[in-house]
């Protein structure tokens, strides 16, 4: 049987981080900083919580800095939410997947540019510029073989 009880519980602390940052702490130094996952262990002590910042201009050093000031207030936090008998110890870590995002896109990009040619035109046919003799030229000797083919097929009947 699946445990569903871990997968729930780190929704749930989740949004409860990102209640708290957003609502219920106020310090400018954490704005636009969201909790994009979190990871407890399997006894429920442990926490891994992955932060990332849009539009603050602070290092990643410095907002993992200041979420580690406020642990206590979102051990407070869970504990108030009464989801957990223990409260798990919380590390923090950069979720880097849209600087990774980023990278992808700006390869795509130039990629693109260095193959966009105007000379493609997806309408065309390319039969248009295949020269038929090449492809459909063939013996007027090989015709009786085919009509081999034919007598043998006549011969069953």
């Amino acid at each position: 049987m699946k445990n569903y009880r871990i997968p729930r519980l780190q929704e749930e602390l989740k949004k409860i981080f990102n209640i708290t940052i957003s609502q219920k702490l106020g310090d400018p130094a954490l704005a636009w900083v969201t909790i994009t996952d979190v990871v407890l262990s399997k006894d429920l002590r442990y926490a891994k919580l992955y932060f990332s910042h849009y539009a603050n201009p602070a290092s990643h050093e410095e907002i993992r800095e200041h979420l580690i000031k406020t642990s206590g207030f979102f051990k407070k936090q869970i504990a108030g939410a009464h989801i957990m008998r223990t409260i798990p110890e919380l590390s923090y870590h950069y979720d880097d997947t849209e600087d990774r995002a980023e990278k992808v896109e700006a390869l795509l990009a130039r990629v693109k540019d260095e193959y966009d040619d105007d000379d493609y035109d997806p309408d065309i046919d390319i039969d248009d510029y295949l020269d038929d003799d090449e492809y459909y030229d063939y013996d007027e000797d090989d015709e009786d073989d085919y009509d081999d083919f034919d007598d043998d097929d006549d011969e069953d009947d």
